[in-house]
């Protein structure tokens, strides 16, 4: 096989084999510039979903201060109300479960114990003075069975 049989190695000059490789790179350089394209788009919705969610939170955090600050105002209100009509607020009323003794029993009370528990409990926002009592409560009927 002599040199004229293969047309490709007559016209592979140094300068054609240069452009070949210069145009081989330039598809390369399009294919990565693509995929950064590509990942640049996936970042920019990224970015606005969360910016529409920040917005969102602070929507709904705003909404939230204002019904806790409205609440907060009505239960001074009523707080000031019951003082001047001479109502004590602080100290819980005793509790008194004495007609419960025999009446209930140990998961009953048990039950009363959690659900109370739910409700006053200083960590689930409740008061520890009535939690305190409901515990003397349930407390003294246990000792009484």
């Amino acid at each position: 096989m002599t040199s004229s049989d293969n047309p490709a190695s007559t016209n592979n000059s140094p300068a054609e084999r240069e452009r070949e490789l210069l145009v081989h790179e330039l598809e390369e350089a399009h294919t990565m510039n693509r995929g950064l394209l590509r990942q640049l788009k996936k970042a920019q919705i990224a970015a606005e979903e969360a910016a529409r969610a920040h917005a969102k939170m602070v929507v709904t955090l705003t909404e939230t201060m204002r019904e806790n600050t409205a609440l907060t105002i009505e239960r001074d209100m009523w707080r000031d109300r019951a003082l001047k009509a001479g109502v004590e607020m602080d100290a819980p009323s005793p509790i008194d479960l004495g007609a419960l003794v025999g009446a209930i029993t140990e998961d009953e009370a048990n039950i009363i114990r959690k659900a109370m528990a739910r409700l006053h409990h200083p960590d689930a926002g409740g008061d520890m003075e009535r939690m305190k009592a409901w515990n003397a409560a349930l407390d003294r009927i246990e000792r009484r069975r």
